[in-house]
């Protein structure tokens, strides 16, 4: 439930119009003078201090913390044909560990196509392939790519599928472990000495030359791989009620390698700038706390920053923290809506937010993948973003994401690809979000819609796997989350007769029920590491209910009483009792808070 004081509605309105435009250019442009802004750099550091200074210039109190990372910067590649032409191609490193000499190497290069990579021979061989792996658009990742190293490959060279603007090549990256690595996961990156990603243009022709067979190639890929010392800065705007409870308000700072990085994410890191000028203001009314924090690496450090940062402050996070709002990618030349609002406990607010500004809800929902970093699942807070995006006909369907804009990720997201008009369209929506969740007196999460959506998921997965069910099936956890639906739709009712009348104690022993509620379901949805623990950027919330999504995996097994099947049948009768019991803590929460409502 949504209840927004006439005095909060009259504050919205009022720092809606203190929305200074020439104020965000001109941070934009200073912004742009330090990029690219590749993590560990001396450019991102003056990025960082730039900010500084301006918070403090806007009254905010500010720490910039240090902390060590392990990040992976790719600093050269070239790729040359030498037999049987002499051919020079285009090509931009992959954001990996490996790393070949400065001098690099000759070898033998053969296609392989999606269907057949992975199993194909591919020893000592310079492999050209597509991105897009048979079912997967992000294409080559993670256990895909330890398989291919184990396979004795010497090089990857990736054909972009980017056929919307095919003479561009996206810098992509290692989607293997989120933050920096521990004993437990290192052996989880690759250490392939060399990918090289070319463009969709380039690579239908190489295709052509390379299927002729007896084609060699020499390439060199150099990579900065090791600690390094980097910067995040936090600041904090103290709520005056319930003031140790905050929403973190995220962004990162470092750009894509060798990108200026218009939208991603300069404009936001400009956003967040003027989101902290005009709400310290009038910090006096706020009932809640904003946490702002500005991480490095994001692009090359697999998350380090963010990972860090939930690492260093869990106990606070994890007690306090009301949702983890990034901002990312706003100002997009051409984006004119809002994208797909994330299925989550608070995409009313959201809902409501955009429909404040631009007069329409969205039509769409999605799964709530990652909003930017997504290293909060298992700290249990819901994830949000609220940015604008390029229509169908302007947006680039093989990025990911700079409003859909297919400069994304390359060096020509320059200042040209920002709209500081459509920034202010994106600060009116972060500052209505961030408001309702600070100043809304019981916290704006409704399970209802979220509820439906779990179900939903369960239901088919268990339809997708029915060849299965008598040896393993998901039916305890079906019935709990039917169960789910039911309480979640009876406490927002509850709330809606109830929350007006409500005394201060009463509000807040409310709000600590609702954030516990979201803890037990959030954790089993969207990640399968523990409470203190990173999953892997391969999934990042992209893949529901991830403890049990093996069952498919289970169904497709052709040997019922194979080793394989029982390995993996064990595995998942104790994941479905970690899920299951996310939803039987979730409900027994919800009958003890409905009592209380009575």
């Amino acid at each position: 439930m949504i209840i927004l004081t006439d005095e909060t509605k009259k504050l919205i309105k009022k720092l809606e119009k203190g929305i200074n435009k020439d104020l965000m250019q001109a941070n934009w442009e200073a912004m742009m003078e330090f990029a690219p802004m590749h993590s560990g750099s001396q450019e991102e550091e003056q990025a960082v201090q730039f900010m500084k200074q301006k918070f403090e210039e806007y009254g905010l109190e500010t720490k910039v913390h240090r902390f060590e990372a392990y990040i992976s910067d790719p600093k050269f590649s070239s790729l040359k044909i030498i037999s049987p032409i002499d051919l020079e191609v285009q090509c931009t490193p992959y954001r990996q560990v490996g790393t070949t000499t400065p001098e690099g190497f000759e070898a033998e290069m053969i296609y392989i196509p999606p269907d057949e990579i992975g199993y194909a021979e591919c020893r000592d061989k310079i492999v050209l392939c597509e991105q897009r792996t048979s079912g997967d658009w992000m294409g080559l990742r993670a256990d895909f790519l330890l398989r291919l190293q184990k396979m004795g490959l010497k090089a990857l060279v990736v054909i972009e599928q980017d056929d919307y603007m095919p003479t561009v090549v996206h810098q992509r990256a290692d989607f293997s472990v989120s933050g920096s690595p521990t004993p437990d996961n290192i052996d989880k990156i690759h250490t392939i000495p060399a990918i090289l990603h070319i463009s969709n243009k380039d690579g239908q022709a190489l295709k052509k030359l390379v299927k002729q067979g007896e084609v060699k190639a020499h390439i060199v890929s150099i990579m900065d791989t090791g600690w390094k010392t980097l910067p995040l800065l936090e600041t904090e705007i103290r709520g005056t009620v319930e003031p140790e409870k905050f929403i973190l308000v995220n962004a990162h700072v470092d750009t894509p390698p060798f990108s200026p990085g218009v939208v991603d994410n300069l404009s936001g890191n400009v956003a967040v700038m003027e989101l902290a000028r005009l709400i310290n203001n009038h910090k006096d009314k706020l009932r809640r706390s904003i946490r702002i924090a500005i991480w490095a690496g994001h692009e090359i450090g697999r998350y380090a920053g963010s990972t860090w940062y939930n690492d260093a402050m869990w106990n606070e996070l994890r007690h306090n923290c009301t949702a983890s709002y990034n901002i990312d990618s706003p100002g997009a030349e051409g984006a004119s809506k809002f994208r797909a609002v994330q299925i989550t406990e608070v995409m009313d607010a959201a809902q409501d937010t955009i429909e404040s500004v631009q007069g329409h809800k969205v039509d769409n929902l999605r799964w709530a993948t990652r909003a930017g970093d997504g290293s909060f699942w298992g700290t249990g807070m819901p994830h949000v973003s609220i940015t604008t995006s390029r229509p169908p006909e302007l947006y680039d369907p093989h990025v990911n994401y700079s409003g859909g804009g297919w400069w994304w990720h390359t060096p020509y997201a320059t200042m040209d690809h920002g709209d500081v008009d459509v920034l202010e369209m994106d600060v009116k929506a972060e500052l209505g979000f961030i408001l309702r969740m600070t100043n809304c007196p019981v916290l704006p999460y409704n399970f209802t819609g979220y509820a439906e959506k779990l179900l939903s998921i369960l239901v088919e997965m268990q339809e997708k796997a029915n060849k299965v069910r008598a040896y393993f099936n998901l039916y305890p956890v079906i019935e709990r989350a039917m169960d789910f639906k039911k309480l979640s739709a009876e406490l927002e009712e509850a709330i809606k007769r109830k929350a007006k009348s409500l005394n201060e104690d009463e509000i807040k022993e409310l709000n600590e029920a609702l954030m516990w509620i979201s803890r037990h379901v959030n954790p089993v949805a969207h990640s399968n590491a523990g409470p203190s623990e990173q999953m892997t950027m391969e999934t990042f919330g992209a893949l529901p209910f991830p403890r049990i999504a093996g069952i498919i995996d289970l169904a497709n097994m052709t040997l019922h009483q194979s080793h394989e099947f029982k390995l993996l049948q064990n595995k998942l009768q104790r994941q479905r009792n970690i899920v299951e019991e996310g939803f039987y803590q979730a409900n027994k929460l919800i009958e003890t808070t409905l009592a209380k409502l009575k």
